[in-house]
């Protein structure tokens, strides 16, 4: 069995960085980890070399041990069918099913509230400084089109690594049979759209701290919820990996420097989170769970 630990394997640089500029926090985070056995599920270089990338992320603690042998939760699975993370019975991996559904909505001309929140427009950058699974980054970036451009920044290594080998994959795989042309039109969006985000994983303030002023056009969060329902199968593996602080106002703060147009909090109706960061509730989405916050900058 080998032990690879990426933060030790030229990473080193960065969380120095961050302990100097007094954000200690993704050292703890990342140290809360356990160490995640990784494998391949066969005998493939395609795979092989997936794992071998897999290794390199910064961050990740992985346990290596033989294909086919037992071994610790969690495990992260290289397969055939995609990256799946493991631990007891949560699943966690890539699945752009959501954003699918909602750019074939937007494409029969259906209102989406997140693009009327944000009002993302050909050309736009977009940072989007809680990218989870990357759903509304998918959105995000079929919105600004060629010519945009979209960062998303996450803090959590592990989702991190899921989330851009998942885009890398649906950038330039093959897209599934679709009789529907409207799926099929979908797809192809958003495979354009996947090439056009980039990954970073960060601190979202250590982030914010080292970009320009008015920098980008608009700048979204989207927090962890800080609990989740038993019944959301979709959401409880990613809230176990996720980061579950809620947003600081120094974070806005910079944020409001870095944004030339706006930024944009998506929350829990009723959320006492708008007031306290000072943002504006945007109508809209009376039979929603969710609703958006409007800062204009």
């Amino acid at each position: 069995m080998q032990i690879y630990d990426s933060r030790l394997c030229g990473h080193s640089r960065q969380v120095i960085l961050i302990c100097r500029r007094g954000e200690t926090f993704i050292t703890d985070f990342i140290s809360a980890i356990p160490a995640i056995t990784i494998r391949t599920t066969h005998n493939d270089p395609e795979l092989d070399q997936k794992l071998a990338w897999f290794l390199q992320q910064p961050g990740c603690v992985w346990q290596t041990t033989p294909s086919g042998h037992e071994s610790l939760r969690p495990v992260l699975n290289i397969t055939r069918r995609g990256v799946f993370l493991y631990e007891g019975e949560d699943n966690l991996h890539f699945h752009p099913n959501m954003a699918l559904l909602r750019l074939m909505n937007i494409l029969k001309g259906e209102s989406d509230r997140y693009l009327q929140a944000t009002g993302l427009k050909p050309g736009d950058s977009l940072l989007d400084l809680t990218l989870g699974l990357g759903g509304d980054a998918l959105v995000g970036a079929w919105a600004v089109g060629a010519r945009g451009r979209v960062i998303g920044v996450e803090l959590s290594p592990v989702i991190s690594a899921l989330v851009k080998d998942g885009l890398q994959v649906l950038a330039a795989a093959t897209l599934p049979q679709a009789g529907n042309p409207a799926k099929k039109e979908a797809w192809e969006a958003l495979a354009r759209a996947a090439g056009r985000i980039e990954v970073i994983w960060a601190d979202h303030y250590t982030y914010l701290c080292r970009q320009p002023s008015d920098s980008v056009d608009v700048i979204f969060f989207d927090p962890m919820f800080r609990s989740t329902r038993e019944k959301s199968a979709s959401i409880k593996p990613l809230h176990s990996w996720s980061d579950h602080r809620s947003l600081r106002r120094e974070v806005i703060q910079e944020a409001r420097r870095v944004a030339r147009r706006s930024l944009v909090l998506k929350e829990r109706k009723g959320s006492s989170e708008f007031s306290r960061l000072g943002f504006r509730i945007m109508p809209g989405g009376r039979y929603s769970q969710v609703d958006y916050g409007l800062i204009s900058v």
